[in-house]
């Protein structure tokens, strides 16, 4: 169990079996100062921040998301090459998760109803040049975007 950690720090997590090493950053409010500007790179992560991602690192497997990953890539490949498809075989070598996004914020969801994820996976995606974003809110998968999700 994590019980400081900051912004942009390593950690350690299993991933489809093995262990790998992910950055952890923060999206959220956290991010800004009292006065609204950016805080050094570094920052600590604050309480809630720790919360969500002990939740996140004990509870949530990648690899039980194989089915929505492939449902996501295929999309993707559809408006674009119709003829490249992907199975649940091909996850690992599809996504590249290289960091593990923190987004703990009064400002969830957008004018428009989108709700942001809380915490996700972020990393790279051969199907999307802009990356992929596994996102999770209360506790609760809520869906795959493109990294901008979370930013």
């Amino acid at each position: 169990m994590i019980e400081n950690l900051n912004n942009n720090d390593l950690i350690k997590i299993t991933m489809f079996g093995k262990e790998k090493i992910v950055k952890v950053f923060s999206t959220g409010d956290n991010q800004f100062d009292e006065l609204g500007n950016d805080k050094e790179n570094n920052f600590q992560l604050n309480e809630k921040e720790i919360a969500v991602l002990n939740w996140f690192i004990q509870n949530i497997k990648i690899e039980d998301y194989k089915k929505e990953v492939v449902e996501y890539c295929n999309k993707i490949y559809n408006s674009f090459n119709p003829a490249k498809q992907i199975t649940e075989e091909d996850v690992e070598k599809e996504i590249n998760i290289t960091a593990i996004a923190i987004n703990v914020t009064d400002h969830w969801q957008s004018k428009s109803g989108l709700i942001y994820p809380e915490i996700s996976f972020y990393g790279d995606c051969k199907c999307d040049e802009e990356g992929i974003c596994i996102g999770f809110r209360d506790s609760k998968f809520l869906g795959i975007e493109s990294q901008d999700w979370t930013l």
